[in-house]
């Protein structure tokens, strides 16, 4: 590392003098407040003027001693440039260190001997060595630091917040953590790699973390506790995806099982951009008209019938006082009672303060996130926004300044579902300024009350032509919109936390875990560690001990991690929820997975990595005796249980019976049943809520389920 001079000098081949401004691009993944993988070399890159010379500068900012690094590339024929910095060009004995990166960019092809970049205070400057100065783009990034980078991927489980978390029963301000930043990609989709997403680095604040990924704000909490470390999150996940678009689409048509359908998917995407951008555009005016008339005749139906509506729920002065209150975001069937099993509409009331700074402001967005399923939202009376059978819809209402008005505004939302579950479901609801530097976070406490009950649908004959290719359930979708913007950046590992909506092809998914895990480590790189949270326990409890279901998408999970190096499993069986697949205890979900990633990653040889996990199955007399690993401190029993629960045996028909089964020593457990006097089979924990399975290491931590033959290992 080399010690930051009053001037940095630093040698270039080529200097044009030019009169043009330069464009100078760095993607989202680089702003304010970033953080570095410490002990990797960072890329960084971006886009500008075509053959223009870029001059990287990270320096640290008030640290002693003070410390640089600097590099330089030149942008090809497209504008875009990519440099790399060593891994020992951002290494400090502190830990808590404050950066800048400065980015600068001069253009040209006559050849000069060397530039001088000279940083003094918050201006930096440059000139040729002769002293004569020469006008520089520049992009500089403050509040960077150097720490550890982890990717938080999957479906609604991974996104699931703060906010509709249980928590560990610590105020937002407790919780806040100056060193711990994470970075949301937004729900989008694409056909082909994307280059940038509109996005930016966030720090966790009393304001910010309550729509923050529950999971990994735990995760990151305790990696900082443990490391002393900064901790930045990549947080780009979607409640209700598949594993599929998660993965290049390149990979997918590689892969035996999956070419023939990417072959099929690239046909219609081909189909579809061949009809012509004119055709396209009358296509879907054409739905657009039919679905606009189909909505709002649906929602002039429900507006008649509805009390809400009659009685003008909406106005600011409507007295609410004998509502009842709500935290939100919530589903209110789990949230109170009185709505169990209730379909129709339920309004929300919510009433702030608006600051004497945003007063005027014409960028305001209302983000409720989801809604399940419909809603039309009020700001002091004036409709906002209606969005309509769209579940999965992110909204994000634009405010004026006339609606938003000063002092206090009222925020009404009449949500709708007509069917199942419903609610404010976020992950996040806020009101916010469009360059996301102002928020009011709008999660907790709102009064409502129930409307119109009706299981009312809107129907629509026609539905709106889109790319094949660019829907959440493409191939490949979610890869090119939401992973690619990211890379090449820097990372440490992943954390996975999806599979349910892969729950009924097991089988598939067997192949495609291991094919996703190999997909990024092409992109982040092949020592990118990768931590899998295997499905909860979810579903009504069953007396059958081979009901199968879920267990077998746990069990695929398994299989990743047992095939696929650098993997770590978290069994999560003994924290979900019967009746509702967002299980709310998150903590457990991201302390296991940070005591895998120190233990594993890390090296920390005290924390627990992971609950027993079966490897031997052998007869023993008319049983069966199994040999676990990951039992330090010994087996024992979850609840103050007595003996181990949830294993079954079966003989040569294949039909299971329930076991009994008892610890022998600090890691065995023998299994018998005196119907089965002939084992063929053991399993442990082979259903969709095996409430029986109750095994654990000293730790406290869930043995993982299986199923095995008798006489083999339990490795695949």
């Amino acid at each position: 590392m080399k010690n930051l001079m009053t001037t940095v000098v630093v040698f270039c081949t080529a200097l044009l003098y030019s009169t043009v401004q330069a464009d100078l691009r760095l993607p989202s993944i680089f702003s304010d407040g970033m953080v570095l993988q410490r002990d990797r070399p960072v890329t960084v890159w971006g886009w500008s003027d075509p053959g223009s010379r870029i001059h990287i500068l990270l320096a640290t900012r008030g640290a002693t001693p003070a410390q640089s690094a600097t590099a330089t590339t030149r942008a090809d024929g497209s504008g875009r440039w990519s440099t790399t910095l060593g891994k020992e060009d951002h290494r400090t004995e502190e830990t808590n260190v404050e950066w800048t990166l400065t980015i600068t960019e001069h253009s040209g092809s006559v050849p000069a001997p060397k530039m001088v970049i000279t940083e003094q205070g918050t201006n930096v400057s440059a000139s040729e060595a002769d002293g004569r100065t020469t006008h520089l783009d520049r992009v500089r990034l403050t509040d960077v630091l150097v720490g550890e980078v982890w990717i938080c991927g999957g479906q609604s489980n991974m996104e699931w917040s703060i906010n509709a978390s249980d928590g560990d029963g610590r105020s937002r301000q407790a919780m806040a953590n100056p060193r711990l930043r994470l970075i949301k990609a937004p729900h989008r989709v694409a056909t082909t790699p994307q280059e940038d997403i509109e996005t930016r680095w966030e720090a966790c604040t009393p304001e910010a973390l309550g729509n923050w990924s529950a999971v990994g704000y735990f995760f990151g909490e305790r990696l900082i506790a443990e490391l002393d470390v900064p901790v930045g999150l990549i947080s780009t996940n979607w409640g209700g995806t598949r594993i599929e678009p998660w993965i290049d689409r390149a990979d997918l048509a590689a892969h035996p099982m999956f070419a023939a359908r990417t072959a099929a998917l690239q046909k219609q995407i081909d189909q579809w951009e061949g009809l012509g951008e004119q055709r396209i555009i009358e296509l879907q005016a054409e739905a657009d008209r039919a679905l606009t008339r189909d909505r709002a005749r649906y929602w002039q139906q429900i507006n008649q019938e509805d009390p809400g509506h009659q009685a003008g729920w909406m106005k600011p002065a409507f007295d609410d006082s004998d509502w009842k209150q709500m935290e939100l975001p919530a589903e209110w069937e789990r949230a109170d009672t009185q709505l169990n099993d209730f379909d129709g509409t339920v309004w929300f009331r919510k009433s702030i303060n608006i600051p004497q700074e945003w007063i005027g402001r014409s960028d305001v967005v209302l983000n409720l996130g989801g809604v399940d399923d419909s809603d039309q939202t009020y700001v002091n009376d004036v409709l906002v926004g209606t969005s309509t059978d769209q579940v999965g819809r992110n909204r994000r209402y634009p405010i004026s300044a006339e609606v938003l008005g000063s002092g206090t505004a009222v925020i009404a939302v009449c949500a709708l579902d007509p069917h199942g579950a419903g609610g404010m479901i976020g992950p996040r609801i806020s009101l916010d300024t469009s360059d996301g530097r102002n928020t009011i976070d709008l999660g907790g406490p709102w009064r409502w009350k129930a409307g119109l009950r009706t299981n009312k649908t809107v129907q629509s004959r026609l539905t709106q032509p889109t790319n094949p290719g660019a829907r959440s359930t493409a191939y490949g979708a979610l890869n090119d919109a939401m992973i690619s913007p990211f890379v090449p950046y820097s990372i440490r590992g992943a954390l996975w936390y999806q599979g349910e909506a892969n729950a009924e092809q097991a089988e598939e998914y067997r192949e495609l875990l291991p094919l996703m895990i190999k997909s990024w480590r092409t992109d982040f790189g092949e020592d990118m560690a990768f931590g899998i949270v295997q499905l909860a326990a979810f579903r009504a409890t069953s007396t059958d001990p081979d009901q199968g279901g879920w267990a077998y998408l746990r069990d695929a999970q398994r299989h990743a991690f047992e095939t696929v190096p650098n993997t770590g499993l978290v069994v999560t069986t003994d924290i979900g929820d019967a009746e509702d697949i967002h299980p709310r205890n998150k903590k457990s979900v991201g302390d296991r997975l940070a005591d895998w990633a120190l233990h594993d990653v890390y090296g920390d040889d005290e924390a627990v990595p992971s609950g027993p996990i079966a490897r031997e199955a052998t007869r023993s007399g008319g049983g069966v005796l199994i040999n676990f690993e990951h039992c330090r401190g010994g087996l024992s029993v979850a609840q103050g249980g007595q003996n181990p629960g949830g294993f079954a045996l079966a003989g040569p028909n294949g039909r299971f019976f329930w076991a009994d089964a008892t610890v022998i020593g600090k890691n065995q457990v023998m299994v018998e049943s005196n119907k089965v006097p002939d084992p063929r089979i053991v399993s442990y924990g082979w259903q969709d809520n095996p409430v029986r399975a109750n095994l654990t290491n000293a730790s406290g931590l869930p043995a993982c389920p299986f199923k095995t033959e008798v006489g083999t290992t339990g490795r695949d």
